[in-house]
């Protein structure tokens, strides 16, 4: 072979090699163009995911708080019912105490009466027997002696 000829093949050589350094060169670049962009797709789910997580996590937070403050609300309702409720049964009792006082004490005034108009009877009595009107000591009868009542009856029977 002729030199041209080996020249012209060497530069045929060489323009393969330099062809195929660059299409290496352009193949390396396309793979670590792929691989970036892989790399950024993979960090946007990724940082996707993150929010929704977050979102999620705000959400379910956002949820145990409306519970809590449900549970707080009836448990501070249902207190205020008991406590409602004890007062109202505290005051019938102390109205039942005071109705049973009122009878009692109704009992006694009619036990009073029935024990004066007893006396009154028998002040009664007594006059139809002495002939006129004696006034038991508390009316300011019973002469000029202090007596008390029971001994002023007891002189009253005496006559």
């Amino acid at each position: 072979m002729s030199k041209p000829d080996d020249v012209a093949k060497e530069a045929i050589d060489q323009a393969a090699a330099d062809k195929a350094a660059a299409d290496k060169v352009a193949a390396d670049q396309a793979a670590t163009d792929k691989t970036a962009a892989d790399k950024a797709a993979a960090d946007r789910a990724a940082a996707d995911q993150a929010a929704q997580d977050k979102e999620a996590a705000d959400k379910a937070a956002a949820d145990k708080a409306e519970a809590d403050k449900q549970v707080v609300d009836k448990a501070a309702a249902d207190k205020a019912f008991a406590d409602l409720t004890a007062e109202r049964d505290t005051l019938r009792t102390e109205r039942d105490g005071l109705a049973g006082e009122r009878d009692a004490m109704k009992t006694e005034r009619d036990t009073l009466k029935t024990e004066r108009d007893a006396l009154k009877a028998e002040v009664d009595r007594l006059e139809k027997l002495t002939g006129k009107a004696a006034k038991p000591p508390a009316a300011g009868g019973g002469g000029d002696k202090k007596l008390t009542a029971d001994e002023w009856l007891a002189e009253q029977l005496k006559k």
